[in-house]
């Protein structure tokens, strides 16, 4: 009886100590709602990007039938199709989007058979077109041009701003 009450007793006590370890600050994060209106706002921004691009070198992607593709969509396709290593049509086309560096927005590629364009700013506003036309199962860069931008400014959200600020201040607690 003696060695029940004990276990009781240490069962309770432990149960009694824990909630004051919990009440510590917890590290702050974004609602869904902000990651869904940053989405939104992501989406938003790409989309102007992609138009001014277009615009600049005065392409005719939406009336001649371009496939729009990200990095990642390429990836999915590749494993979806088998995701071969000596794949010299997946592998010419990655290689232009790892060739580009830190851009604005995420970079796009348009395809058709035998012509492709991979478009991207710069972040210094700069707006690249890259040509690339198929020849013997692999994707060649024909031609690259660069024009002047217009610059599309990034606007944190409120709650992204308040987030940046907990945190900031949950950093400097530590």
């Amino acid at each position: 009886m003696k060695k029940f009450l004990i276990l009781l007793s240490a069962l309770f006590l432990t149960l009694s100590i824990n909630p004051l370890f919990s009440i510590a600050e917890e590290q702050p994060r974004l609602s869904s709602e902000c990651l869904e209106k940053m989405k939104y706002r992501n989406e938003k921004r790409n989309m102007v990007i992609m138009d001014d691009i277009i615009s600049s070198f005065n392409l005719d992607i939406d009336e001649s039938g371009y496939h729009e593709l990200t990095y990642r969509d390429l990836d999915a396709a590749n494993l979806v199709y088998g995701g071969k290593e000596n794949d010299t049509y997946y592998n010419s086309l990655s290689k232009v989007f790892e060739s580009g560096g830190w851009t604005q927005g995420d970079p796009k590629l348009y395809v058709k058979p035998l012509t492709a364009y991979y478009l991207y700013k710069d972040k210094d506003n700069t707006n690249v077109m890259v040509l690339l036309k198929l020849k013997d199962k692999k994707w060649e860069i024909v031609e690259k041009k660069k024009t002047e931008g217009q610059e599309i400014k990034y606007n944190r959200l409120n709650c992204e701003k308040e987030y940046l600020k907990k945190r900031n201040e949950y950093e400097n607690k530590k």
